[in-house]
C-alpha cells in the first residue's frame, strides 16, 4: 500500500518536470519565432535589395543603349558596327567619353528616390568591354544594401554580362514600312507580313493585311499615329494555307512557335481579330537609319570581300585587292564619257542563263539601272537613285509552298537581294513624260498627305549627308515634299543625228549635259532607260530601302521582300502583293545572317548573356579604368 505522502511527492516532482519541459518548449518556440522573424525580415530585405540591384542594372543598360543611339544620330551605323566607343574611355563608374559618356552614379541616382532607403546602391565595371564580332560585351556589377527593422544589414550583388551591338535594322521586320504617312489603301492590295508607319496609317477601302498594323506618334509631322479608315481585312488559316499570293509561293509559313515571325492566322476571322492586330498611337516610332557616307559601306564591302559580276566580268571585286574595281564601281557610265554626270553609274540587266551575281554589300557611287535575273546574297548601295525598269527575279528563290513548314527547304541559302539608295527608288520608264508622270502619279509625288516634308539628316560636321544630291534644297533645312522639283544636279541628254532632209534619226550623235534634273530623273542617257523599260513590271524579288522615296509605275505586281522608305508613291494596275521575306526576321528558323547580306544596320537592344548573384566583395568600390 502506497502512502499518501509518497504519492504527493511523486505528483510534485512530475509537476516540476512538466513545468520545466513547458518552459524549455516555450523558450524554444519564442527563440524560433524570433529567429524566423529575423530570417523573414532578412529574406524580405534581400529580396528588395535584389530588385533594387536589378532596377539599377536596367537603368544603366538603357542609358548606355540610348547614348549610343544619340551618338549615331539615327544614321546607319556601319562606321560604328560595335559599341567601340566603350573602349575609348571607361572607368569603374562610367563608360564612353565626351558628350557620349554614361555616368553610372547619375543613372542610379535618377531612380534611387523611387526605391526607398538603401544604404548602398551602385553599379560598377571591373574590367574593360570586349569586342566580339559586331557586338561588345560588358560585365556590370550591381550592389544594393539596406538595414532590416531588426538592425541587420542585408545586401545583394549581381553580376550581369550584357552584349550590346548592331544588327540588321528592325524596319526590315515589316512587309511595308513608311517613315512618314502610311497609305496602305485599296481592296486589291495585299500584305503578307506586318505593315507600319512612323506616323498615321490609312487602311482605306479594306486592304488585306495578313499580319499586324502599327502606327506611331510623330512629333515632327505633328500627328498622333492614328490608324484611320477601318480595320482592313485578313485571311483565315484555311484560305491562307491554300492561296498563292501573286506570281510565286513566297508568303511566309503559318506560325510554328509564338515568336518565329510566321502568320498566326485565326481559324475564323472575327471583328475582334481584326481589331486586335491594330496597334495605333504608339508613343515612339521605330528608328529608320539614314544611309550616310558611302566610304563606310565601301570599307564594309572590303571587309566582307564582296563582289558584283555578270558573265565573268567583275564590276566590283573586293575579293581581289588588285582588281581595278576594288572597293566600288569605278567604270565610266553608259555614255562612255567620264566628264559627263553619269560617270560611275551602272546599268545591270541579267538573264536566266547569265544573271547578275552578288556576294555581300557593294557600292555604286552613282545611279543604278537594273532589271532581270539575279543570284547570290548581297546589297547594292547607290549614292543616288536606283531605277527598276523591269522585273527582278531570283534564279534560286526561296519557297514556302508548304505553309505548315517553317524550315527544311534550305531557304536560308537561297538568293536574297537588297537595293539601298541614298536617293530614291524609281519604278518604270521615268523618261516617258506624261505617260509615266500623269496627274495620278504627280499627285502622290507632290501633295500631302502622301508626301510629307521632313527634316534631312546632318553629318557630324553639320553638312547635309544628302546635300550632294539635293536634300534639302539650297537655303532649306527640310525636304519640302515635291519629288518632281529640280534637285540642282545634272543628267546626260542625247543628241540624235539628222538625215539630209533635217529629220531626226534614231542614231545617236553625241551626249551632252543637262541641268534640269528632277529628283525622279536618272543621270544616265534617257535611251538607257527607255530601251530597257518594261511596259508593266510584274515581279520584284528584292528588299527595297532608301533615304527618301519609293515611287513609280507598276503593272499587276508581286514584290517579294520588304519595302522601306520615308515616302511612298507607287501606282499599280490590277493587284499588288507584298510578300514579306520571312528570312529577314532574326527569330526565323531560316534567318539569313546580315553579315552575308550587308543590309543597313540599326542599334540592337541589349542582350543578357549571363546573370548570377556573387559575393559582395566582387564589387568592392575600388578604382578600375582603361588607363
Amino acid at each position: 500500500m502506497t502512502s499518501r505522502r509518497s504519492s504527493e511527492g511523486f505528483v510534485l516532482i512530475f509537476s516540476l518536470v512538466l513545468a520545466l519541459c513547458a518552459g524549455v518548449i516555450l523558450a524554444g518556440t519564442i527563440g524560433y519565432v524570433s529567429y524566423a522573424a529575423r530570417q523573414s525580415a532578412a529574406a524580405a530585405a534581400r529580396s528588395s535589395c535584389r530588385l533594387a540591384a536589378m532596377s539599377a542594372l536596367e537603368k544603366v543598360k538603357d542609358d548606355v543603349y540610348r547614348t549610343f543611339k544619340a551618338r549615331n544620330g539615327n544614321r546607319s551605323v556601319l562606321g560604328v558596327r560595335v559599341y567601340d566607343w566603350f573602349t575609348t574611355g571607361w572607368s569603374a563608374t562610367a563608360i564612353g567619353s565626351g558628350g557620349y559618356r554614361v555616368d553610372f552614379n547619375e543613372s542610379v541616382n535618377q531612380i534611387r528616390p523611387n526605391l526607398g532607403g538603401f544604404t548602398d546602391l551602385r553599379v560598377r565595371l571591373r574590367s574593360a568591354p570586349v569586342n566580339v564580332g559586331n557586338r561588345s560585351e560588358v560585365t556590370f556589377f550591381a550592389t544594393a544594401a539596406r538595414m532590416t527593422g531588426n538592425g541587420v544589414l542585408a545586401s545583394v550583388t549581381l553580376a550581369e554580362r550584357v552584349s550590346f551591338g548592331v544588327d540588321r535594322s528592325k524596319v526590315f521586320d515589316y512587309a511595308y514600312f513608311v517613315n512618314n504617312y502610311g497609305w496602305f489603301e485599296g481592296s486589291t492590295i495585299t500584305a503578307n507580313g506586318a505593315v507600319r508607319a512612323n506616323g498615321d496609317m490609312s487602311l482605306s477601302q479594306s486592304p488585306k493585311v495578313n499580319g499586324d498594323v502599327y502606327a506611331a506618334r510623330n512629333d515632327e509631322l505633328n500627328v498622333p499615329g492614328d490608324i484611320k479608315n477601318g480595320t482592313g481585312t485578313m485571311d483565315n488559316k484555311s484560305t491562307y494555307r491554300s492561296t498563292q499570293y501573286g506570281t510565286a509561293n513566297r508568303s511566309r509559313p503559318l506560325q510554328v512557335t509564338h515568336d518565329d515571325g510566321g502568320y498566326n492566322a485565326p481559324a475564323t476571322v472575327t471583328s475582334a481579330d481584326l481589331t486586335a492586330r491594330l496597334h495605333g498611337n504608339l508613343r515612339e516610332g521605330l528608328d529608320m537609319p539614314w544611309i550616310s557616307g558611302l566610304n563606310e559601306y565601301i570599307e564594309y564591302g572590303k571587309e566582307l570581300k564582296s563582289t558584283l559580276s555578270q558573265g565573268g566580268t567583275y564590276y566590283i571585286n573586293n575579293a581581289n585587292s588588285g582588281d581595278q574595281n576594288y572597293g566600288y564601281y569605278q567604270g565610266t557610265g553608259p555614255s562612255g564619257d567620264p566628264e559627263l554626270p553619269d560617270n560611275h553609274a551602272l546599268v545591270l540587266e541579267g538573264t536566266q542563263t547569265n544573271p547578275i551575281r552578288i556576294n555581300g554589300p557593294v557600292v555604286v557611287s552613282n545611279d543604278v539601272v537594273i532589271k532581270g535575273y539575279v543570284t547570290g546574297q548581297g546589297t547594292i548601295y547607290s549614292s543616288r537613285n536606283i531605277h527598276i525598269v523591269g522585273d527582278i527575279k531570283y534564279v534560286n528563290p526561296p519557297n514556302w509552298a508548304n505553309k505548315e513548314a517553317a524550315s527544311g527547304n534550305g531557304n536560308s541559302t537561297k538568293d536574297l537581294l537588297c537595293l539601298a539608295a541614298k536617293g530614291n527608288i524609281v519604278m518604270g520608264d521615268c523618261t516617258a513624260g506624261s505617260s509615266w508622270l500623269d496627274n495620278t502619279l504627280r499627285k502622290v509625288l507632290t501633295q500631302q498627305p502622301y508626301v510629307q516634308p521632313y527634316a534631312c539628316a546632318q553629318a557630324d560636321d553639320g553638312s547635309w549627308i544628302d546635300g550632294d544630291i539635293g536634300y534639302p534644297r539650297a537655303g532649306k533645312t527640310v525636304f519640302e515634299g515635291n519629288y518632281t522639283a529640280a534637285d540642282g544636279g545634272k543628267k546626260v541628254g542625247v543628241v540624235y543625228k539628222k538625215d539630209k532632209y533635217g529629220r531626226t534619226t534614231t542614231e545617236i550623235d553625241h551626249y551632252t549635259s543637262s541641268s534640269d534634273r528632277r529628283y525622279y530623273d536618272s543621270v544616265v542617257p534617257p535611251n538607257e532607260i527607255a530601251n530597257r523599260a518594261k511596259t508593266a513590271i510584274t515581279q520584284i524579288d528584292a528588299v527595297l530601302y532608301n533615304n527618301h522615296g519609293i515611287f513609280g509605275r507598276l503593272g499587276q505586281c508581286t514584290i517579294n521582300g520588304s519595302l522601306v522608305c520615308r515616302n511612298e508613291g507607287m501606282i499599280f494596275s490590277g493587284k499588288l502583293y507584298l510578300n514579306w521575306d520571312y528570312r529577314l526576321y532574326s527569330g526565323s528558323p531560316e534567318n539569313v545572317m546580315n553579315q552575308l547580306v550587308g543590309m543597313p544596320l540599326g542599334t540592337g537592344q541589349p542582350v543578357v548573356l549571363s546573370w548570377q548573384e556573387v559575393p559582395d566583395d566582387w564589387n568592392a568600390d575600388a578604382e578600375a579604368s582603361s588607363d
